[in-house]
């Protein structure tokens, strides 16, 4: 087994985060066939929808440009519920961006999405060594911007109208969060 998929940075309790395997493509590729999956995760672009088409959009050569898929799975049982993607990575300013989608309805709204965001949050601070980790996020998703702010994320700003549903334009909403807020709320005696 990889050091990377037994690195106690990746295992909560509930959660653990592993590399996205090939064989996860085939689940993958049906949760997009799901319209509120789709539509919190992406702006309007499609998803691959097979499983060969989520394969190959997932382990394309990206050339230089560092990205990370990571599979969130459940401890008790090892299913897959959601993926999480770390992306435009700089490695000198010390900062990335990411994404994250449960896939499996059963699991949604169950704050298994936090508890990976927790996990993904310790190893870009203690392990890449970032000093900011940022997203977007769809302004009629509510529900994520509220669980961003409980996790410390600050609002920095909002690109408007860039986002149509059914008719309606909505702003994408910047957020982000600094090695010391989070070590502030979450690991008090760390020092910058």
């Amino acid at each position: 087994m990889l050091p990377f998929l037994t690195h106690t940075l990746l295992r909560g309790e509930r959660v653990y985060l592993t590399p996205v395997l090939r064989s996860d493509c085939g689940t993958m590729a049906r949760w997009t066939e799901d319209m509120e999956y789709a539509r919190l995760l992406r702006r309007n672009e499609a998803f691959p929808s097979t499983a060969e088409d989520m394969e190959s959009w997932m382990f394309r050569d990206r050339g230089y440009e560092e990205e990370y898929f990571l599979a969130i799975r459940l401890t008790d049982s090892d299913k897959l519920i959601g993926v999480l993607g770390l992306n435009r990575i700089m490695r000198q300013p010390r900062h990335c961006m990411f994404w994250i989608g449960i896939g499996d309805p059963e699991s949604r709204g169950q704050g298994l999405g936090s508890d990976a965001l927790k996990l993904m949050l310790q190893w870009c601070f203690l392990e890449m060594n970032l000093n900011r980790v940022g997203l977007e996020v769809m302004s009629y998703n509510t529900r994520a911007v509220a669980a961003y702010e409980r996790l410390g994320f600050q609002h920095e700003g909002r690109q408007q109208q860039a986002v149509i549903r059914d008719g309606v334009y909505y702003d994408i909403v910047l957020m982000s969060i600094l090695r010391d807020e989070w070590a502030a709320l979450h690991h008090p005696t760390m020092k910058g």
